[in-house]
């Protein structure tokens, strides 16, 4: 059959502009109005009550403290650091030969002398806790890149961008970086004294970082033990943050003097070579180091200890060592200004540095001739491991925080203080009367989209007193389940540092227009969901100042008349703040403590 292409095509279009003139309608644009559902937010009561702190279980926590911090408003606190010791090798032989060979010798080996071991210098080096996270990979971390997601940012103005001095070896925060007067844009012949150094962000140092004070390292006199006797050795040994008995035995002395905090690399250089006229060594970088503490110990008390007692018993493994060089105690004072330092001990050594003599052959074994003793270094290390304590000693609080902690009344301003503190404890969906709104707020069928606990800062009262250093951050745990809330585990955010992780779940402070703490706000949108579905969800929880919201872990206390626990991160934080309470005066009842709910209902 012959189809006929003109007939076709008019056919085709023909259908097609009626098609275009016919109405359609979306399914489903009719059975939904557009007012019928109304998003709101409701204000929902909170009840809370405050809880002093006893002492806590101080030994074996994930970090330490060290120095003082004191306000107007909490008081003086002071942390002293103690601490067993492990050899880096057990059995040590220092330089080549053990002693037994020194004092044999060898018929058949002339090389088999007594090495003489001798210390030169004994080091304490505690690192601080550092950032050198670097977003955009330009060489310049975060904290003084002018723009940390650009590697073509020009943190020095200089006119190069910072991944050109990266490539370059110039610095990126140093517009002329060999001091000649002529800028590193401009520069054909620049070299840089600082090549192969890093620039570090440290963390950790709360307070004056230029104030002056002292260090006292002694021998600790007082044996930790690991298991309980009390129990017949069954349970671990609990030490608590007021076994102030344990600094009545503290030994002899081995540093007490004024120290220094430098933020900067520990660049350590080599010793000149007196037989290399043309090279000066002591200008060759041996050794970088991250910033840290840098203390020197006793030589001679290291001598007769360590280097002295090779192939003793004292040294043959932990127990006999514990037993016999049984820790240090590290205090500070003699503050010009509040400093608490919160170091890195777990990666902290005693690097004991030594000569001995060695019997060179000049690579003749058989002529004796030209044979000569030659002095060679070595270094051996102590780690700072095993049991650790901190010791808190605190002033005694005021009357009026006092008289507030102990108020039966839901609270005006609440106190939140670290370490051996104040924390507070939460019933959600109770107003200042007591009674339980939980069941009105189910029966309204709402939609929970999103859940804040809302708490602001009493900055009046804080300035008032002087001010405080404020806490970066709070958290929120669940009392009766001693576990974090679980908006807390399904939150994996992250900031620059590893304080600012679950930023989300958050609990940061945000500040005002002055830089001056404002509000802290946590969002627990999961876990009040499951409180309105779930009868059984638990609605007292914990609030309290902390370190670190990555450590989730609890400590005991010693006294649990009023809490059982508190978090390992608030035990190892000095700080405290002020806030405003659940039912505050009616001048500053918009900033009172609540939960804020974001909720959706069907209109009816």
């Amino acid at each position: 059959m012959k189809i006929n292409t003109k007939s076709t095509f008019i056919l085709v279009a023909l259908i097609s502009i009626f098609s275009c003139t016919k109405d359609y309608n979306t399914i489903g644009t009719d059975i939904l109005k557009s007012d019928t559902f109304d998003t709101n937010i409701e204000l929902v009561p909170v009840y809370a009550t405050q809880k002093f702190v006893p002492p806590f279980k101080s030994n074996n926590l994930e970090s330490y403290q060290l120095g003082q911090i004191n306000d107007n408003i909490f008081g003086k606190s002071e942390a002293t650091f103690v601490t067993q010791l492990n050899l880096s090798e057990f059995d040590p032989i220092f330089g080549k030969w053990d002693s037994e060979r020194e004092i044999k010798g060898n018929p058949d080996n002339v090389a088999v002398i007594k090495e003489n071991e001798s210390i030169s210098e004994v080091f304490l080096e505690i690192p601080f806790f550092n950032n050198t996270y670097d977003n955009d990979g330009d060489g310049v971390i975060d904290i003084y890149d002018v723009d940390d997601n650009d590697i073509y940012s020009d943190s020095d103005g200089d006119g190069l961008s910072d991944i050109a001095e990266k490539a370059n070896g110039s610095d990126p925060l140093n517009p002329d970086t060999d001091g000649d007067g002529i800028g590193d844009a401009d520069d054909t012949e620049t070299e840089n004294p600082n090549e192969g150094a890093t620039v570090y962000d440290v963390d950790s140092l709360i307070g004056n970082r230029d104030a002056s004070f002292k260090i006292k390292v002694q021998e600790l006199d007082y044996f930790l033990r690991n298991y309980d006797p009390s129990d017949n050795f069954e349970s671990l040994q609990k030490y608590y943050s007021d076994d102030y008995f344990i600094q009545n035995f503290a030994g002899q002395i081995l540093f007490d003097d004024a120290v220094e905090i430098n933020t900067n690399e520990v660049v350590i250089y080599r010793e000149d070579d007196p037989d290399t006229d043309d090279i000066d060594e002591s200008t060759i970088v041996k050794e970088r180091l991250s910033p840290r503490l840098r203390i020197p110990l006793e030589n001679t008390f290291f001598q007769t200890k360590i280097i002295d007692n090779e192939g003793s018993d004292d040294l043959l493994n932990r127990d006999n060592f514990n037993l016999f060089l049984k820790g240090l105690m590290i205090s500070a004072y003699n503050f010009s200004d509040d400093l608490m330092l919160i170091l890195d001990y777990a990666n902290a050594k005693i690097k004991i540095n030594y000569e001995y003599d060695e019997y060179d052959t000049n690579d003749t074994a058989d002529d004796t001739s030209d044979d000569t003793i030659e002095k060679k270094k070595s270094v051996f290390e102590i780690n700072l491991q095993g049991n650790q304590i901190n010791i808190i000693n605190k002033e005694n609080y005021s009357q009026e925080i006092v008289e507030n902690v102990n108020s039966t009344e839901n609270l005006s301003r609440a106190y939140l203080k670290g370490g051996q503190g104040i924390i507070l404890e939460l019933d959600l969906f109770t107003d200042n009367n007591g009674m339980n709104v939980l069941d009105e707020i189910r029966s309204k069928g709402w939609l929970i989209n999103e859940a804040n606990l809302t708490m602001y800062v009493d900055q009046d009262m804080i300035s008032s007193y002087g001010g405080l250093i404020e806490p970066f951050r709070v958290y929120l745990y669940d009392i009766e389940g001693k576990t974090p809330l679980v908006d807390y585990f399904i939150d994996n955010s992250t900031g620059q540092k590893q304080s600012e992780q679950k930023i989300i779940h958050s609990g940061m402070l945000e500040y005002d227009e002055d830089n001056k703490g404002l509000k802290y706000k946590i969002r627990i949108s999961e876990h009040i969901k499951n409180i309105v579905r779930n009868d059984s969800t638990s609605t007292k929880l914990g609030l309290a100042v902390t370190s670190s919201i990555a450590n989730s872990l609890n400590t005991d206390v010693k006294i649990t008349d009023q809490i059982k626990f508190i978090p390992a991160s608030t035990a190892i934080n000095p700080l405290g703040t002020v806030i405003y309470g659940p039912n505050p005066e009616p001048q500053n009842f918009d900033k009172r403590l609540r939960l804020e709910l974001f909720y959706t209902e069907i209109n009816n």
